[in-house]
């Protein structure tokens, strides 16, 4: 029942946060001030064959939103911990 509880939870937390996300504007990454240089891109074209650009965002969303996620459910068991005192 509890593990039912916190999916559902953990589910409207993750859905929440990819709403936000969806509000957000994007962001061209050509007006960005920093530019990279000529021997990075070599590199990242050549990383690109083995890992798509597409799959490493997908990761790094994917790995974002388990670290928020853990950190909301300290958040939770601390308030839960506090509330049981």
């Amino acid at each position: 029942m509890i593990s039912a509880i916190l999916g559902t939870l953990l589910g409207s937390v993750v859905q929440l946060v990819l709403l936000v996300l969806g509000l957000l504007p994007t962001v061209d990454v050509s007006s960005l001030p920093v530019a990279v240089p000529e021997s990075v891109r070599g590199v990242l074209s050549a990383l690109n064959w083995f890992i798509p650009f597409g799959d490493l965002v997908f990761i790094l969303t994917v790995w974002a939103g388990a670290v928020l996620a853990v950190n909301v459910a300290l958040a939770v068991a601390q308030v839960v911990q506090m509330m049981a005192r």
